[in-house]
């Protein structure tokens, strides 16, 4: 069977065949691509299911590739689409982050970019038409189809087609962002990853935004964009290059708290992935990686605009959701309405913590020692007064 690197051509191919389009956009992603598709080679162990698995992700990035530049063919009016003071969430995983992505989404002043719309890019359809979209119905099997592989997942991170889902979806088609290292064991990718400019990235993640919220009738266009990924801590300068105006809303959590939840949320997708996986290995590479996130995080913070940036205390979220939906409003000066706040009560009601099973993980089975974890992010919990977990 031939190798990533080898097969680098073919999936140009297959996913071409797929969309009947050629063309990919700027070769700035392949890079990345070759680079992730080397180390899979050398560095990575995988399963059957994980060599099919991966072998996807790559062919549904490119395939998105020619959606999103067939797209701009067919509309180029999406470069006058104006993308104004996006609320962004940048917090840790494991820190609230999908809860209050999903919550702040029912507010009908914002759109988000959509877990099936992410996948497949193309104009916003109205909502009522989506379950007669081909795009649509494949990311609901996919979906469930995931769930059936790995069903602890539901109770660890919601996904569904028609919930807004993480940027990182949309940077896969720059082959450039954490949920590799996520999935599997590719240490020369991460390497180059690391030292890699997230500009083009971000120009990338623009183009996308612009087309899927095109203007079209039945939809909102002029509603203000909701974006949410942890990659968003690895680069926050390569995001205000491309959005200067962005609201920066950043949950924060004791880090002996996140990391263990951190690995047993990756754990669950990543072992039907790889053969003779090493959970403690995994472990140590996953807490290098989020440490840098925050150091990184704090170094570009330096400097700029407190006002551009709300801190969310992860106990003050989970206590009262709704009060703390009201305060970011009023730091950012944006008005919750009546309807929005009686949308989001009614999204949380029907959703309460814990509706899929209880998600349980500990510091031993990760080789985790609570004093190294909490001296290692010193700086951090320091910085933003984060509590420390009973």
């Amino acid at each position: 069977m031939p190798g990533f690197s080898e097969s680098i051509e073919a999936y140009h191919e297959t996913a071409s065949a797929a969309r009947k389009l050629d063309d990919f956009g700027d070769d700035d992603y392949r890079e990345a691509l070759g680079e992730l598709c080397r180390s899979l080679d050398e560095d990575a162990d995988l399963t059957e299911l994980g060599r099919v698995a991966l072998e996807r992700m790559i062919l549904d990035a490119l395939e998105a590739r020619l959606l999103v530049e067939d797209g701009w063919r067919r509309h180029p009016e999406a470069r006058d689409v104006r993308i104004e003071r996006p609320l962004v969430i940048v917090g840790l995983p494991r820190s609230g982050t999908t809860a209050l992505h999903h919550l702040l989404y029912q507010s009908q002043d914002f759109q988000a970019l959509e877990h099936w719309l992410m996948r497949t890019p193309k104009p916003r359809p109205p909502r009522d038409r989506w379950k007669d979209d081909a795009d649509y119905l494949a990311s609901e099997a996919r979906v469930r189809m995931m769930y059936e592989r790995s069903p602890e997942m539901r109770a660890i991170h919601e996904i569904e087609a028609d919930l807004p889902d993480e940027c990182w979806n949309l940077f896969s088609q720059n082959f450039a962002h954490s949920s590799w290292e996520a999935n599997v064991n590719v240490p020369q990718y991460a390497a180059w990853w690391a030292n890699s400019d997230m500009t083009p990235v971000y120009r990338r993640h623009r183009r996308n935004v612009q087309l899927i919220g095109l203007p079209r009738e039945g939809t909102r266009p002029e509603r203000r964009w909701l974006f949410k990924d942890a990659t968003h801590l690895f680069d926050l300068d390569g995001l205000f290059s491309v959005y200067p105006d962005a609201m920066i809303v950043q949950p924060h959590r004791d880090p002996v708290r996140f990391m263990p939840s951190i690995c047993s949320l990756c754990w669950s997708a990543r072992d039907p992935l790889n053969a003779n996986a090493d959970r403690k290995a995994f472990a140590r590479s996953a807490l290098d990686l989020w440490q840098r996130s925050i150091d990184s995080m704090m170094r570009a913070r330096e400097g700029r605009d407190p006002r551009q940036f709300y801190d969310l205390a992860f106990e003050d979220f989970v206590s009262d959701p709704l009060q703390a939906i009201r305060d970011i409003f009023t730091h950012f000066d944006l008005e919750l309405s009546n309807e929005a706040e009686s949308a989001i009560r009614r999204f949380h009601d029907a959703n309460p913590r814990g509706k899929h099973g209880e998600h349980r993980y500990s510091l031993a089975e990760w080789g985790f020692d609570a004093d190294e974890i909490t001296e290692r992010f010193e700086a951090y919990t320091r910085r933003y007064a984060v509590r420390r977990s009973a």
